[in-house]
């Protein structure tokens, strides 16, 4: 079996003996702390597989633990030890936090060994999938409007040939970035901005062109493009998005169009802003 890291955070030094005893006789690699700091320093420092967590008072600040490591290490299997007094929407609230599986006290050793399998083998299952992404090209809202719109990864790595191509043979290429400013705490509606306006923007470009999507921000590359058709692209894009009737009567979708940010990039020269409002 080869051998995974396991971090215990637990404030009783006599629990964290226990649990080290008993998985290190199953061939566990393990670690411990006595308090979030102390679990902060060890996730920084080395890479683990499985969490064991008390929930530790006070109780937000290990919320908010749980969210960041799930948020920074996605693939990580996060068991939380508690009684069995938390009452049903924390329960709940934890599992939305990134919490995997409970294990309530009292246990018998035998049964956190099942869960750490069970989750340990979660985890493969995610590295692998997250392996075979890196294979699959396009965005997830490609079939929500039915057009290619690529992921980062291949983005970047079309991005990167395109401008290798470009410089071999002289040829002008540009890029557009397009991202929205004042979206905290707003995702749904966010999304639901960008896919009409991707679906906008692949309508109005060449077959050529590629278009990416990450997080809130889209990429437009524009091989054999220089400055000025790039200046004009951008003030198209600009007056159709202003005239859609969608962004014009939908409140939250006007709120975004309000706030939509071109910023153009030669990539010859990546210094070039331009602000489709000042001409």
């Amino acid at each position: 079996m080869p051998s995974h890291s396991i971090l215990l955070i637990d404030p009783f030094k006599n629990l964290l003996n226990a649990y080290r005893m008993i998985l290190e006789e199953e061939g566990y690699t393990v670690e411990s702390a006595l308090n979030l700091e102390e679990a902060s320093l060890l996730l920084h420092r080395n890479r683990h597989s499985v969490i064991i967590i008390e929930y530790i008072y006070p109780y937000e600040s290990t919320e908010e633990f749980i969210e960041k490591v799930r948020k920074n290490i996605p693939e990580i299997y996060i068991l939380m030890v508690a009684n069995a007094l938390i009452d049903g929407e924390t329960f709940e609230r934890l599992f939305q936090k990134g919490v995997d599986d409970f294990i309530l006290k009292p246990y018998s050793p035998d049964r956190i060994l099942v869960l750490i399998k069970k989750g340990l083998k979660q985890r493969e299952l995610m590295i692998h999938l997250k392996e075979l992404s890196q294979f699959y090209p396009f965005h997830p809202v490609t079939h929500q409007i039915n057009e290619y719109i690529f992921n980062q990864s291949f983005f970047q790595r079309t991005c990167q040939q395109e401008l290798k191509r470009a410089k071999r043979h002289k040829h002008p290429i540009s890029l557009i970035l397009i991202n929205i400013s004042n979206t905290s705490g707003v995702s749904d509606e966010v999304d639901k901005f960008l896919q009409e306006l991707l679906f906008l923007i692949r309508k109005q470009t060449r077959s050529e062109d590629v278009l990416g999507r990450s997080n809130g921000e889209i990429s437009l590359l524009l091989p054999e493009t220089d400055q000025t058709g790039c200046q004009a692209l951008i003030k198209r894009l600009y007056h159709i998005v202003e005239n859609n009737p969608k962004f014009q009567t939908d409140e939250s979708l006007r709120f975004f169009k309000k706030n939509l940010l071109f910023q153009q990039i030669n990539l010859s020269d990546p210094s070039t802003f331009f602000d489709p409002l000042s001409s």
